[in-house]
């Protein structure tokens, strides 16, 4: 996909070098007006090629091309299934993820994640962009995932993640009650020396730091919305585990494999209607949902809070515990 941003220069930018007004007033990186050096009127001052160090006037219209025509993920098999978008521009897509389907690809076999869905959707659109997904989320974690049309967007929407501009919110279903309700886990997490497939906390791990705060409780459950300072493999999971308060339904972090509740521990819940009784729902996934993503549009500086309903399973077992 083509990118261009372009700027008229005003009474105070009169005589401003060109690579100056390029790097202050667009916000360019150093590699970004290099690049566009090398592309055919990449660089241009009313509608003509033009040298970085060409003096500006007052009402000239500078245009810079950030990316040339990019094929649509050619590696990637598109594949025609649903895909609900919440948000979409000119540079970023933001779409629902359901729970059980990758990110990306583990292997050529794998053909049916969220990133062949975005093929489909984009070629259908004729659109041609090369996918970048910022911020993966587990296979079964379901909610918001950022993905971007062209590179500019993404190196400035890796600078907001950096500066904490970008973050997301979680909703989790814990077994057990934080305590205190409200606070935040700093733990460092590093590699389970027992296990490749878990992390662990450690000290030899890497800084990691989780928000939460419980928003309603009873005695073995809780709703948690939680927010990361750092972005770690399994994170949430992790801390929460180390907490005392696993995620609902962790194979790895939790109290069983795939389970939804203890054994004959709850009652079955009661339906309203007139002789029926319908069993609790159970949870077949790990509890977690990315609730919301923040960001600022990488071009226009516009402040987006993008949100993801919340997901049935989940607000059918909140439903069951009475929580």
């Amino acid at each position: 996909m083509r990118k261009i941003i372009s700027g008229s220069v005003t009474a105070k930018e009169n005589n401003m070098k060109l690579e100056s007004f390029l790097k202050n007033r667009l916000h360019l990186t150093k590699n970004e007006i290099s690049r566009a050096k090398f592309l055919e009127n990449g660089i241009c001052v009313n509608g003509k090629r033009s040298r970085v160090n060409t003096l500006l006037e007052t009402g000239d219209l500078v245009e810079i091309l950030l990316e040339g025509s990019d094929s649509t993920s050619p590696n990637l098999t598109a594949l025609k299934e649903s895909l609900t978008v919440l948000y979409e521009d000119e540079d970023v897509i933001v779409v629902d993820k359901p729970a059980g389907i990758s990110v990306h690809p583990a292997c050529r076999k794998e053909t049916d994640t969220l990133a062949n869905r975005l093929v489909f959707y984009l070629r259908n659109k004729g659109e041609d962009s090369v996918i970048r997904i910022l911020g993966r989320l587990d296979q079964d974690t379901s909610g918001v995932v950022l993905a971007v049309k062209n590179r500019p967007a993404a190196t400035r929407l890796e600078r907001q993640r950096e500066n904490g501009s970008l973050f997301k919110s979680y909703l989790a279903i814990t077994e057990n009650v934080p305590d205190p309700a409200a606070g935040t886990i700093s733990a460092p997490i590093g590699n389970d020396p027992q296990s490749r497939k878990r992390m662990c906390v450690t000290p030899h791990g890497k800084t990691a730091l989780t928000h939460y705060e419980t928003l309603t409780a009873n005695e073995k459950f809780a709703l948690v919305r939680l927010s990361l300072e750092t972005g770690r493999t399994h994170q949430i999971r992790v801390h929460m585990a180390h907490a005392g308060c696993p995620l609902l339904g962790d194979p790895l972090y939790g109290n069983g494999a795939r389970k939804s509740f203890p054994p004959n521990s709850l009652p079955p819940r009661h339906d309203d209607t007139p002789g029926k009784n319908m069993a609790l729902p159970l949870i077949k996934r790990t509890a977690l949902h990315a609730e919301s993503i923040h960001f600022l549009q990488p071009f226009t500086g516009e402040e987006l809070l993008i949100e993801a309903p919340f997901p049935d399973d989940m607000r059918l077992y909140l439903s069951g515990i009475n929580l």
